[in-house]
């Protein structure tokens, strides 16, 4: 039987806990671990001995339950089975993961953990129809796993789950060797993008990183002068954020994954402001109506719960010219339900699903022009 909600908070409450895996996830939730509450006592992993943060690893294999620890998954491309087995090893009947503590503690500041186990009958509803918005069979098996586990608790067995190194490769879509006219790298973080579109043929005229963190902004600036080596196009690093509107927004700037546009009312020490653009406007600037005509453009979102508002902002970009977009649909309860939709009224995509993790994570929706 899937646990409750109420069950759920309790059992994230009980104070002491260890973590599942000791690789860069569990690196990012020790940085963003609640500051009351109690750290994580050891870490355990197959691989790795030793320390991490100050925790110590202990190794995973034999290990004997410790009775009141809470054993919280941070490892999500282990098998179902694998994870299964351990938590019945050490009597754990629950799944609990990393991001589910995140999400119960600092839900203003971290949303990729949401979970939604009281929806109402009409959005039940509007959720059984998401997969009927993909175009391919793996995909709505995706959709229908993800939905599982954020809505139902239930972790399915058996769906696709690919190489995180896929989730930007265009050949798996059905473009490669394809030129743009410009690629907006939005949340560019390591400037990784390039090198991925590469593998597959893909080039550009133009490449424009959008990057509003600015520790993530200085490491993307590093890797610029690299870049320009390799490439003619014409490079742009700007430190903005894209949004559905012109202005300013508080922006939590940890130079982390988790480094995200944030609601008004969110205080916190890491909170900076910082420029806000539409790609719609931003586009229209940066380049000439009638010189740009209709070359291919591609957009990738990888913003932190603000990839609904940035393809809104995009919206008169979407409707006149020939976008395809990379959007990561693991970060919010609003994107995941929302943009297949809105993608699906605008008339003129096919879209995919491409999954690399377990939990309703590493979600990337692949949005192909059909001309």
């Amino acid at each position: 039987m899937a646990i409750s909600e109420i069950a759920l908070k309790r059992r994230l409450g009980g104070g002491r806990y260890a973590l599942i895996g000791a690789g860069q996830l569990c690196e990012m939730v020790l940085d963003l671990w609640p500051a009351d509450l109690s750290r994580p006592e050891f870490i355990l992993d197959s691989h790795k001995l030793g320390f991490l943060r100050g925790i110590e690893i202990r190794d995973l294999t034999g290990h004997a339950p410790i009775p009141g620890v809470v054993y919280l998954v941070a490892a999500f491309k282990m098998s179902v089975q694998e994870i299964e087995a351990f938590l019945s090893q050490v009597g754990q009947s629950e799944i609990l993961t990393a991001y589910d503590l995140l999400e119960e503690f600092t839900p203003d500041t971290f949303t990729n953990g949401w979970r939604n186990l009281t929806a109402p009958p009409d959005v039940i509803s509007e959720v059984s129809r998401l997969p009927g918005y993909y175009a391919d069979a793996v995909s709505r098996s995706i959709c229908e796993a993800a939905s599982a586990w954020r809505y139902e608790r239930r972790l399915v067995r058996g769906y696709t789950i690919c190489s995180e190194t896929g989730k930007y490769d265009l050949g798996l879509r059905g473009r490669s060797g394809t030129h743009y006219r410009c690629v907006y790298d939005c949340g560019s973080y390591d400037l990784s993008l390039p090198a991925a579109l590469a593998r597959s043929g893909v080039t550009f005229a133009h490449f424009i990183a959008l990057e509003p963190d600015p520790i993530r902004f200085a490491a993307c600036a590093a890797l610029m002068p690299a870049l320009a080596a390799s490439t003619n196009a014409v490079l742009d690093l700007r430190r903005e954020a894209v949004s559905d509107r012109e202005g300013t927004g508080p922006f939590l700037a940890n130079g982390l994954f988790s480094a995200r546009l944030v609601e008004s009312h969110v205080a916190h020490a890491a909170l900076i402001q910082v420029q806000t653009r539409t790609l719609s406007d931003l586009d229209e600037v940066l380049f000439d109506r009638e010189e740009a005509g209709d070359d291919r453009i591609l957009i990738k979102l990888h913003v932190e719960s603000a990839e609904f508002a940035a393809l809104r902002g995009a919206e008169r970009l979407l409707r006149e010219k020939r976008c395809d977009l990379l959007v990561n649909l693991s970060h919010d309860e609003v994107s995941y339900r929302a943009i297949p939709p809105y993608l699906s009224s605008l008339g003129c995509f096919d879209v995919t699903l491409h999954s690399h993790a377990l939990f309703g994570e590493g979600l990337t929706l692949f949005a192909r022009h059909q001309r």
